[in-house]
Formats: C-alpha cells, structure tokens, sequence
C-alpha cells in the first residue's frame, strides 16, 4: 500500500474542501457590497408594478430613521413610519441579502392600515445597519429583542401591542428571539418562510446551488465561521426556541419555494409550544407567499392580529 500517495490524496481532499469553504463563507456569511434592486429579480416581475408603487408610498410615509447600539457595538439602523392613535407597533425583519423596501412593502400599506406603527430595521450587515457578516439569526435575535425594547421606550409601545413578522432570514431572527425573554407586550409573530437552523439551510444550499457533498464541508465552513465571525452554525436553532416559545405564531410558507423547502416551516410548526397556524400557500415561490394571494394572506394575517392584540 503507497501510504505516501494516501497522503497526498487526504491533502488534496483536505486543500480542496478549504477552498470551497471559503468560497461558501464568501457567499454565505460575507456582507454584500451591492445592493439588491427588486426590478432586477426575476421572480418579482410579475408583481413589479404592484412593488414600485408601494415603494413609492413608503417613501412618502416613513419618518425620521430610527438607530440602535447592538450588544456587540454596531450601528443598526431602521426605517419607521408611524400613525396617529397607534395600537401599538409592528416589526418587520428582512430576509438574507435584502432590504427593508423589497420583502415587506408589499404588505407594509396593509399592516398600517390594521392601525400599527410599523418598523422596518435593516439587519445586522445589510443595507444601512453596520456589520460584516450574517449570522442567520444567531446574533439577530439579540438584535430584535434590543429593537422590542427600543420601540418601548422611544417609540410608545410600551402600553401597546407589539407584532413581530419575520420573511426567510427575518423570520429566523424572530422565531429564535421568541426562545429569549422577550417583553409581555410581544403579542404574536407572523413567521414567512423560515428555515430551521443555520446548519440546515446552509446545507441546503450547498447541495442545491454548489452541488457539493455537505461534509466535510459544513464542518470547515462552521471553523471559519467560529475563527473569522465569531458565531457557529449550531449556536441556535428555530426549533429550540420554539419549544420554549409561548407566543403565538402565524406560520406561512409557499410550497413551491426552492430556496427555503416548505418541510423546514412544517418542522418549525411542529416544533412550536406555544398557540399556532399554519397557512401553506399553493403555488407560491420563496418570499412570495403574500404577493401571491394578497387577499387570502391579508385575511389570514389580519385576523391572526385581531385575534392577539388586546
């Protein structure tokens, strides 16, 4: 047996599964320097009329932008539009790679018109909030507990009913912090399309957009991750925050979602302890689940609201 060349070859399994961890923290973990634009993607063209035009409005309703202090030192800033006699205030958390003014303006206008302040925060490393890299939640959780409290002292919410809604990413956020002790007046989360656990989505990915075998990868990518982020892969998970959630939650998925698969919201579901729906919407790809069927979705959201807020 030529141990010499069995070295050789773990050495170049070894060098090549580095180097394609690197690459997936590049792509995966890494802020990205250009900012998304919704007229260059594809799957909102269908609604891109809709979209520009709800933009628009946004622009013309937020105020003054709102900033924080994170608990590890970054300036994390959001976009607020409030309203006379406020029942309270709603807080939208963004998906991987995006922006406040993408995801969520298509229901923003309609959230509002529920009679809610309505709060749009750029998470860590995207857009105006500082940071280098994503944490899928692991570090934005302490960052959407910190914005709950912010609104309650700055913003009066703190006699008010306060929602959380998360959209992919976003809805991680809010489903982990929901494993946190949050502020009684968190009255319901609005859950669109989250997955379960970094590890799991990033596995996913791997397989589905690399086309690489998972491991030993995940286990390189997560060693970066600890060394250069400060943060692992499995330091939170969706599912552990939900056996110890006691706010009731909205799940909301769209079955043709190739990006975040539909089982993960199934798993996340089952997972939860706390008072629960579940609303899979046929037809409807990754983030879109509203976009789809905005009167079913305004129907379902608007009671899960009227039902929680008091």
């Amino acid at each position: 047996m030529n141990f010499k060349r069995i070295r050789q070859i773990i050495s170049g399994i070894a060098v090549l599964t580095g180097a394609a961890s690197f690459s997936v923290f590049q792509y995966a973990i890494c802020r990205k320097k250009k900012q998304p634009d919704v007229r260059r993607k594809k799957k909102w063209k269908p609604y891109l009329d809709f979209v520009l035009e709800e933009q628009k409005w946004v622009k013309r309703h937020h105020g003054r932008k709102q900033e924080i202090i994170s608990g590890d030192g970054l300036k994390l800033r959001a976009m607020y539009i409030p309203r006379k006699n406020a029942k309270g205030i709603i807080i939208c958390m963004h998906g991987y790679h995006s922006e406040v003014d993408i995801e969520f303006v298509p229901e923003v206008r309609f959230l509002w018109n529920l009679g809610y302040d309505i709060l749009l925060p750029w998470q860590r490393s995207h857009g105006q909030s500082e940071g280098r890299y994503i944490t899928y939640g692991v570090k934005e959780r302490y960052d959407c507990r910190q914005w709950i409290r912010y609104a309650n002292e700055h913003l009066g919410a703190k006699d008010k009913n306060v929602f959380l809604c998360g959209i992919s990413m976003g809805c991680a956020t809010v489903l982990m912090a929901a494993g946190l002790k949050l502020p009684e007046n968190v009255r319901g989360i609005i859950a669109d399309c989250g997955f379960t656990s970094p590890w799991e989505i990033i596995r996913h990915v791997v397989k589905t957009k690399y086309h690489l075998p998972p491991y030993p990868l995940l286990f390189f990518l997560d060693a970066i991750c600890r060394i250069a982020a400060g943060f692992s892969l499995k330091d939170a998970s969706v599912q552990e925050a939900m056996r110890k959630n006691t706010i009731p939650v909205l799940f909301i998925h769209g079955d043709e979602d190739r990006y975040v698969p539909v089982w993960m919201t199934y798993s996340n579901y089952e997972a939860c302890a706390a008072e629960k729906e579940l609303y899979i919407v046929h037809g409807a790809a990754h983030a879109l689940a509203f976009s789809y069927d905005r009167k079913e979705g305004s129907r379902r959201i608007r009671n899960f609201i009227q039902r929680y807020e008091r």
